[in-house]
């Protein structure tokens, strides 16, 4: 942990339903940014209101549930009651299954049955690290070292290096047809979907001489994070740091790299929005397996002059007791806070 960075004490609240190891969770960002889904080793996976603290829609499975997430759909089709919502959530299950339950046709609490299986479709073999949606595709990354995906036509598969065997934990659309995924090789793929063969741009991320817990990890790729514009790619790495890149010319440009924060691997990463409608590149939040969550201001120089002051978004209380520290900053980014999470956070 960096210097005298203060870590902050502030009010919580659980979500309790799931009987075991809660491994992935997924906001609503659209229709209804109320909704939280997760899943878990209990072969559940949960649609939360945070409102309220409650479940809303329980889903049953026959294996743990290991990555979720959201595709919002049209209100053109008749919802079936009250339980219904205006989206489908997908599941990739320990058992090498895809699950899709499309919400507006909940009838009950409780859905023990998916309203499509996909598992076909997508030709699994290996196990899925994560899920991903846009608004017409699905993409997966495996342990084969793959991304499949489908767009309700056909299956590309996306391959990363051959010539090692690597899982790949992580994959993310961007707008358009560009997605980036990453891996336990250490390296971040860019893609045009379109052109499945051979990715647009590979970037290796070098070790960080910076810090003993550095020079022992390997920068292993654990999550991917686009900025609400598309601009930043954010990249959660096993050394504790966080890449930050962009793209110019269908190629990466690395920004900088966040450092000084987490003693143990990045395992999730957001770019924090706070229900506006204006996209805000500069405020990124991340949790690490040492059990520590930080809020980062990535600044103008990297955020870009029109995203908001972390001043507009977080209240003067949790900005005001580091400021000291702010002042003597000397790297274009600042670590605003940590917030102790005294338990590890899943991938």
């Amino acid at each position: 942990l960096s210097s005298s960075l203060s870590l902050m004490t502030i009010s919580s609240f659980s979500l309790k339903g799931h009987k075991s190891s809660v491994n992935c969770l997924e906001c609503s960002k659209n229709n209804d940014s109320s909704l939280l889904l997760s899943g878990s080793d209990d072969k559940t996976a949960r649609l939360w209101d945070v409102r309220t603290s409650k479940t809303v829609l329980c889903m049953q499975t026959a294996s743990p549930v290991l990555s979720v997430a959201f595709r919002e759909l049209s209100a053109k089709v008749e919802l079936a009651g009250s339980f219904s919502k205006k989206a489908s959530v997908f599941l990739a299950m320990e058992d090498n299954t895809i699950h899709e339950y499309d919400l507006r046709q909940a009838g009950t609490p409780i859905l023990t049955q998916p309203t499509n299986d996909l598992t076909e479709l997508f030709e699994l073999t290996e196990e899925v690290n994560q899920i991903s949606c846009s608004k017409d595709r699905i993409s997966v990354a495996d342990d084969g070292g793959t991304v499949r995906i489908w767009d309700d036509t056909k299956l590309r598969v996306l391959h990363g290096d051959r010539s090692a065997p690597f899982l790949m934990t992580s994959c993310s659309f961007r707008s358009g047809d560009q997605l980036a995924s990453g891996g336990t090789d250490c390296s971040v793929y860019l893609w045009d979907i379109g052109r499945p063969h051979k990715p647009l741009d590979t970037i290796n991320i070098t070790r960080d001489d910076t810090g003993a817990n550095q020079i022992c990890n390997p920068p292993m790729i654990h999550s991917l994070s686009w900025s609400p514009s598309g601009r930043l790619l954010a990249s959660g790495l096993g050394d504790g740091t966080v890449g930050i890149m962009t793209v110019v010319k269908k190629k990466f440009l690395q920004l900088s790299r966040l450092r000084n924060g987490h003693s143990d691997s990045v395992a999730s990463l957001c770019f924090p929005n706070f229900g506006s409608s204006k996209s805000n590149d500069r405020l990124l939040a991340s949790a690490g397996t040492d059990g520590l969550i930080f809020f980062w201001d990535l600044n103008a120089t990297i955020g870009g002059k029109t995203s908001r002051k972390p001043s507009e978004v977080l209240s003067p209380e949790l900005l005001k007791k580091n400021q000291d520290d702010l002042d003597l900053r000397t790297e274009p980014y600042d670590l605003l806070f940590g917030i102790p999470h005294h338990a590890k956070p899943n991938w």
